[in-house]
């Protein structure tokens, strides 16, 4: 039986910042990844905000700086936001996940592929993955929002979901280059937004709605006909999945099993974006992880709870989108008034959102207005 001193289950952005980190301080680390390489078949728009991009510093080849937000109403009305010491990042989201495979190899990780976990079982102070005859002193889920991990040590599991759909065309012609275009239609995207992104060499249409209701991208896509010359348009790629959004589980640990990313809910209820904490929180969680396992330090589940987001306020704030959902007339009444825009600009650019001092002020000042 092999023996590892941490097993990291998934190769997405949480499992490979962790197990980079963590095999950067000589921790024997192996990743299991049930597909054949990491970047193939992203289930994720991959967008990155500035504080990630600059963070982490993808190479340049497979991202695209964006510097605003176009946001339509259902009508395909349109406001321009933007912050002038704010960027966004599209990115070749599969290549970036290769990419940070790379790094985690280099750091001494070991990924192996085409390697579904099923199961695992506490042993005394180990835990034994009898698939793969492993045995680990330390688990981390990593393994998405349905996490088998979660299901097998009895930890906390998602409940409510987004679910979104999203193509990969190229031919499209007539999409301003320099904006994340966002749509608002309560009939097409209940509960969430639809999305065109002008990616690296193609553009990312895409739209997620509340979970159960189903998304129907075809019809989004034909209602874009009157914006954008989709006359030569062909899909490239299709992906699709379910995303957390109701905050994080509890309890995300137990003993040597830890849950990151999707898996543990780190995902804004309000914005559905889980990038950030992925990387973040996955690198720290490596850091702390071999702590614990050189040095006998803090457990690893204790030192991310007091750096990751409780999430309490955008909790609200979805339950009270998702009761009160406004309608597409009240969209298109709402979109130029200025608490709106103030609102929509401090979700969009405002890193720590109604808690910033300067987003408060932006309301203010709209509201005197």
């Amino acid at each position: 039986m092999a023996r590892h001193d941490l097993v990291v289950v998934g190769a997405g952005f949480a499992g490979l910042a962790c197990a980079k980190a963590a095999a950067s301080h000589g921790i024997d680390t192996l990743v299991l990844e049930r597909k054949s390489r990491p970047g193939a078949s992203p289930h994720t728009t991959g967008i990155l905000v500035k504080e990630v991009a600059e963070a982490w510093n993808f190479p340049a080849s497979m991202t695209r700086r964006i510097n605003g937000v176009r946001l339509y109403s259902p009508s395909l009305d349109s406001i321009d936001l933007t912050s002038p010491d704010y960027y966004f990042m599209a990115t070749d989201t599969g290549a970036c996940l290769d990419w940070l495979a790379m790094e985690a190899r280099a750091a001494g990780a070991r990924i192996q592929t085409r390697s579904l976990y099923t199961s695992a079982q506490l042993e005394g102070l180990q835990v034994r993955i009898a698939r793969h005859n492993l045995q680990c002193r330390y688990l981390v889920g990593c393994d998405g929002a349905r996490s088998r991990v979660a299901r097998n040590f009895q930890l906390g599991v998602n409940k409510q979901f987004i679910f979104g759909v999203e193509v990969e065309m190229a031919g499209i012609s007539g999409v301003d280059a320099d904006r994340l275009h966002v749509f608002l239609d309560a009939e097409l995207a209940p509960g969430y937004i639809a999305w065109v992104v002008p990616g690296v060499g193609v553009h990312q249409i895409g739209l997620a709605v509340r979970w159960p209701a189903m998304p129907d991208l075809d019809r989004f896509i034909a209602k874009l006909g009157r914006l954008f010359d989709l006359s030569a348009a062909q899909v490239v790629s299709r992906r699709g999945g379910l995303i957390p959004c109701g905050g994080l589980v509890t309890p995300m640990a137990r003993g040597p099993v830890l849950l990151l990313g999707d898996a543990a809910g780190m995902v804004s209820p309000l914005t559905a974006g889980g990038i950030h904490p992925s990387l973040d929180i996955g690198h720290v969680a490596g850091e702390a992880i071999a702590a614990h396992l050189i040095e006998g330090g803090d457990s690893p589940e204790r030192v991310i709870r007091k750096m990751q987001p409780g999430y309490f306020y955008k909790r609200q704030l979805r339950a009270m989108l998702d009761r009160f959902a406004p309608s597409n007339r009240s969209y298109d009444r709402i979109l130029r008034q200025p608490l709106f825009r103030n609102l929509a600009q401090t979700i969009f650019f405002h890193h720590r959102g109604l808690f910033s001092l300067r987003a408060w002020q932006d309301m203010c000042r709209a509201l005197v207005n």
